[in-house]
């Protein structure tokens, strides 16, 4: 028995440790599963995060999907399949795009949303210019890129927001007028408008290489109400054709207004326009400006790109001029200006003041239909129409004192500065009427359609005898005025001009550019065929300089207008002389002429002052008759045969700008354009809408003031309308 029981307690161990190692060697092979399993589910999860972290793939967004879809060949290669003719088509977002697919949709066949493309011109009828009930039968195409350029045109030449093309007004005019038309975005818009510049700037510059040899400048500063400074430069120019152009060729931002930084930023325009040749450049009187005139002058000089080393650079605005000399003659009345500025300003402030004003200028019995215009007090000019139409309404002005209380109440408060007395009405009036003269000479030399700096020098003459004839007036008022405008007129004009030219004279210098009027008015003169160098001029020039000085002045201007007439000849000449005939040329005429024969001529006609130089020519002939018709650009194209030296000099000479009113109306655009409501508009932007604008009109440019005249016409119009309905209202009832 117990051998038994040991026996049995054996194999029960053994059991026991045979389960024990079995048990132990599939525990080490779960393990070893785990953690196979473990290091798999890692790997997966990293190739997840791999996969998670590569970009999606973009939704498809072209309106072309709608028409095609996305397979796959057994190269793994995706193809774009057609859903009505079945082609296939690479559609690679980075080699190929949608373009071939859009082409495609075009001339699909079985595409039936293909567009119809209709060749054939359509009829219309395009009314004629001035009339409503007149036109012209032509023909029209639906063309969408062209609609789109001149809609950007359009854009830039009538000054309109980017976002015009997305007003819903603008939609629907177009939804019905042109279906087919559909307006682009904004910013495709500005992109289209960037396109326009940058086509006009290259048509430009290849028409300046053509037809502009040499030009002459205004240039101005500006500060639009961002605080941001502006500089424009505006190209003054004749062309082939004797037609008197400008445009805008600079219109950009400057550090300040010191003159060498405007004359850097001057000069860089001029670079990237390629003009080298200047023959002025017009600016206002500020100090900075002379300095940006010796820079570029140094600068001309050294390219040789001016003449008589840049004597004649320098032009002073003329209309600035007449701004100084009017400003201190209004200074002797300014307290009464002051007076009828103010009441202007009541009667204005509202419409039941302006009513009652009607009716006291009935009852007063006053003539004038003219309107109550409110002044600018930095613009004289503006003064004068004030101070014009308040003077003829006096009567009705007082009689109104006497039906509003309120009238004398605000003007004769406190703050108030008071009721105009007789005494300021009388000032005003002959401050009107002196000031008409001004006027009426500001509006004369701020042309541009035509050339006026051949009547410079007779304007001023005229305004000199004008203050002369006040200095002498038995008015106290009137004397002040004159004495006062007279010493502004002297320093700019008049005889200190001639003192400078004696001190020069005896120093033996020469100062280039150091005097305010340049001696370039007097070469006006002697350019037009009516006036010439005649001694009209000389007595006009002794009248304004006195005898001593102004004898020596017109010696000075006739030696420096031939001088400047010999630097045209030295550089229009022909450079070789005309080939000498032969002995057997000579020997062929009917009529010999020996060798010696022609030398001896030619010498005989030398000493006799026969043979004459195109001035002499011009300056000997009679005078041409002032008539009515005269114009001075197409006299000088008719003789540019006869004299083509000649003709060369008044051809630059007549292109001079005398005031700055080109620069005044750039800045009144780039005024419109950097509104309140598009002051984000970066300076480039500015620059490439202003001058696309002034490229595209051409010189066709619509006043943007209001005309009174018809303001007044208007009103009474809607006025009798109003009346009329009341009285058909009263008789109804």
């Amino acid at each position: 028995m117990g051998d038994t029981d040991e026996t049995v307690a054996c194999e029960i161990n053994q059991t026991q440790t045979q389960e024990t190692e079995a048990g132990a060697s599939t525990t080490g092979v779960v393990d070893a599963s785990k953690e196979h399993k473990e290091q798999q589910e890692s790997k997966d999860g990293e190739k997840a995060d791999e996969e998670s972290k590569k970009r999606k793939p973009m939704a498809l967004r072209s309106d072309v999907w709608d028409s095609f879809s996305k397979v796959k060949l057994d190269n793994g290669e995706e193809r774009a399949k057609c859903k009505w003719c079945q082609k296939l088509f690479h559609c690679g977002s980075r080699t190929n795009g949608t373009s071939s697919l859009k082409a495609h949709l075009k001339i699909c066949k079985k595409n039936p949303n293909k567009p119809v493309v209709d060749n054939q011109a359509t009829l219309q009828l395009t009314p004629c210019a001035g009339t409503s009930s007149m036109g012209i039968v032509t023909t029209w195409k639906f063309d969408p890129e062209k609609l789109r350029r001149i809609f950007a045109e359009m854009i830039i030449e009538d000054e309109q927001p980017f976002m015009l093309s997305e007003c819903s007004g603008l939609r629907k005019l177009m939804a019905e007028a042109c279906p087919r038309f559909i307006l682009p975005s904004r910013r495709t818009i500005t992109r289209a408008c960037v396109k326009v510049y940058e086509d006009e700037k290259e048509k430009l510059k290849k028409f300046f290489k053509e037809n502009c040899e040499r030009v002459c400048l205004t240039t101005d500063t500006w500060t639009a109400k961002n605080s941001q400074n502006y500089m424009c430069v505006i190209d003054h120019f004749i062309d082939n054709d004797w037609n008197l152009r400008k445009k805008i060729i600079g219109f950009f931002l400057v550090k300040g207004h010191r003159g060498e930084d405007i004359g850097k930023s001057l000069e860089n325009c001029l670079a990237e326009w390629g003009i080298d040749k200047v023959f002025t450049i017009t600016v206002d009187n500020a100090s900075a400006n002379n300095n940006t005139i010796k820079y570029v002058r140094q600068i001309l000089n050294e390219s040789k790109g001016c003449f008589a080393e840049g004597e004649y650079l320098h032009m002073r605005c003329a209309a600035h001029i007449i701004n100084l000399i009017v400003g201190d003659g209004l200074k002797e009345i300014d307290i009464s200006i002051q007076h009828v500025r103010a009441t202007v300003k009541f009667i204005r402030c509202g419409t039941s003041r302006l009513v009652k004003f009607k009716k006291c200028a009935e009852l007063a019995k006053v003539q004038s239909k003219a309107f109550l215009n409110l002044d600018i007090c930095t613009r004289w000019n503006s003064t004068y129409l004030m101070l014009n139409a308040a003077q003829k309404y006096q009567k009705a002005f007082e009689r109104y004192s006497d039906e509003d209380p309120y009238y004398k109440l605000e003007l004769e408060g406190e703050n108030g500065p008071g009721v105009p007395t007789k005494t300021d009405w009388d000032k005003d009036r002959k401050m009107a009427e002196f000031l008409e003269h001004f006027y009426d000479l500001t509006l004369r030399v701020s042309v541009q359609s035509h050339p006026t700096s051949h009547t410079y020098f007779h304007e001023i003459a005229d305004v000199l005898l004008l203050l002369r004839e006040w200095c002498h007036s038995e008015d106290n008022l009137c004397k002040e005025m004159g004495m006062r405008m007279l010493v502004k007129y002297y320093k700019y004009w008049g005889d200190k001009y001639g003192e400078r030219l004696g001190d020069r004279e005896k120093r033996g210098e020469k100062d280039k550019g150091d005097q305010l009027l340049n001696f370039i008015v007097f070469f006006y003169v002697a350019i037009d065929p009516r006036y010439k160098l005649s001694k009209c001029i000389r007595m006009g020039i002794k009248v304004m300089f006195g005898d001593t000085i102004g004898e020596k002045l017109w010696d000075t201007v006739n030696t420096y207008f031939r001088a400047l007439f010999e630097e045209y000849k030295e550089m229009y000449a022909p450079k070789d002389k005309a080939p000498q005939p032969t002995e057997s040329e000579l020997a062929e005429t009917s009529i010999r002429v020996s060798r010696w024969m022609l030398v001896i001529t030619e010498q005989i006609n030398s000493e006799d002052g026969t043979v004459k130089s195109e001035v002499d020519k011009y300056l000997s002939e009679d005078n041409e008759p002032d008539t009515k018709g005269f114009y001075i650009l197409k006299r000088w194209k008719a003789n540019s045969i006869r004299f083509p030296i000649l003709s060369r000099m008044a051809h630059d000479l007549l292109a001079i700008p005398i005031t700055l009113v080109a620069s005044e109306s750039a800045f009144s655009a780039g005024g419109r354009t950097l509104d309140d409501f598009r002051t984000s508009l970066t300076p480039k932007m500015v620059e490439r809408l202003v001058c696309a604008n002034d490229w595209l009109r051409r010189g066709n440019y619509v006043s943007v003031e209001e005309d009174i005249e018809q303001m007044f016409l208007l009103e009474e119009e809607l006025g009798g309308l109003s009346i009329s309905k009341e009285a058909t209202t009263a008789t109804e009832s």
